[in-house]
């Protein structure tokens, strides 16, 4: 008993510390050490990276004695110690797997994300209520946001799934500083897009048409309606058509629900998506619009378009010459709605993808409207009006250009459209 109790002893002192070590590198080399390592924002791995330091730093010690001829007397000790829970504790930490290894099997998890039992969900509320109040602001301030990128994404979705159902009316009386997560993700959200980013999509080719600006509809060109027999099948649409650079599966689950769905409740959306597709042009097959993959990736066909890349390059061409006008008239006149009315898609207001459709329909709409008053185009300035005030009601710029407009052509039978 005693050989193998040396034996056992022998393995964990030649075991652990080299654990330690590899572990130490995995944490360093994943970037998972935010700012300083004793800063006030400690998270939880940097609590593991410094017991591993500290066991490291052990082994190391009692390695030494034996080296130096304390063998016998250092083996009793730590045999000592195998009979005592702390040790056994100690070792569990130790030996417990990296967070990072399990997050490449759960769906919606990330390296670095703070855990549910780290995270209070009363700090989670409270930074969610922060980001809805940001993104409100700048919209007021007609400040774009930049796009969140994939890992800042899954922090986002964490901080919701630890909020639960829990409301934060104000997120003034809560500290959010205390956890190095959250400070970065509102960071994120302070973040200003530097420049336009438009999708890779071939407008020219497009064949059906997502329209963000109200409830979401998908169309052809002839103004047929797709019909879905699940409501999430539209939604996933919808993600997949605003998110090409990341459609994967993993992500537009993550994004999508707050809970974690079974395989086959997922692929029975994307079947009802493929159909629904397929059903609104018969020249195509299912396939042609969403390709079956035996892999994480669910590329959507770049023959579908949203309707905000239509905008945005009808804008860039009406800027570029004023005598296309015609086309951001039209995109102004198909604006039914604010974004995504009517809907519960929670991921569109947290990622800043609403704030950036308000900002450029009310962008459009503000350049296009001084252009008809200068120029006398009285239809195409109500168009532009219209769309603007129904994206953002009560904005100051548009009602003064509509009093203004009131005030030449009050004879000419203008009404208000405010």
């Amino acid at each position: 008993m005693n050989r193998i109790r040396y034996v056992i002893t022998f393995c964990g002192l030649i075991a652990i510390p080299i654990w330690s070590l590899y572990q130490m590198i995995f944490m360093v080399c994943q970037d998972r050490i935010n700012g300083t390592l004793l800063d006030a924002t400690i998270n939880l791995s940097e609590l593991l990276l410094l017991l591993h330091v500290l066991v490291l730093a052990a082994s190391l010690v009692i390695i030494q004695l034996l080296i130096v001829g304390r063998s016998r007397s250092a083996l009793r000790n730590l045999l000592r110690m195998f009979h005592k829970p702390i040790t056994w504790i100690g070792a569990s930490l130790v030996f417990a797997p990296s967070s990072s290894h399990s997050s490449a099997v759960v769906a919606g998890q990330s390296e670095g994300v703070p855990a549910t039992g780290v995270l209070s969900p009363i700090v989670a509320a409270g930074a969610l209520a922060h980001i809805l109040r940001r993104r409100r602001e700048q919209i007021q301030q007609m400040t774009s946001p930049d796009r969140l990128t994939e890992c800042e994404l899954q922090t986002m979705e964490q901080i919701q799934r630890c909020a639960q159902n829990l409301k934060v009316n104000s997120a003034e009386m809560i500290d959010l500083v205390s956890n190095s997560d959250v400070v970065q993700i509102l960071r994120a959200v302070d973040r200003e897009l530097s420049e336009q980013v438009t999708q890779d999509t071939a407008v020219d080719e497009w064949v059906l048409v997502v329209k963000l600006f109200g409830y979401p509809v998908v169309e052809n060109e002839a103004g047929e309606i797709a019909l879905f027999r699940k409501r999430r099948a539209l939604e996933l649409l919808t993600w997949l058509a605003l998110n090409r650079d990341r459609s994967r599966r993993s992500a537009a689950r993550t994004a999508m629900w707050d809970l974690d769905i079974a395989d086959s409740t997922f692929s029975t959306i994307v079947s009802d998506m493929r159909r629904g597709l397929a059903e609104i042009d018969q020249r195509s097959s299912r396939s042609d619009w969403a390709p079956t993959t035996y892999s994480d990736e669910i590329p959507l066909s770049m023959r579908v378009v949203t309707d905000d890349v239509l905008m945005a390059n009808a804008l860039e061409s009406f800027r570029k010459d004023s005598e296309n006008y015609s086309e951001i008239v039209r995109a102004l006149s198909h604006v039914r709605d604010v974004p995504f009315a009517g809907t519960s898609y929670s991921w569109a207001d947290l990622d800043g993808t609403t704030t950036r459709l308000v900002i450029l329909a009310v962008t459009a709409a503000m350049e296009v409207a001084s252009w008809a008053l200068a120029t006398g185009d009285m239809a195409a300035f109500e168009v532009a009006v219209t769309a603007g005030l129904r994206v953002f009601p009560g904005h100051e710029e548009l009602l003064a250009l509509q009093e203004q407009a009131k005030v030449q052509c009050h004879n000419s039978g203008f009404h208000s459209v405010a």
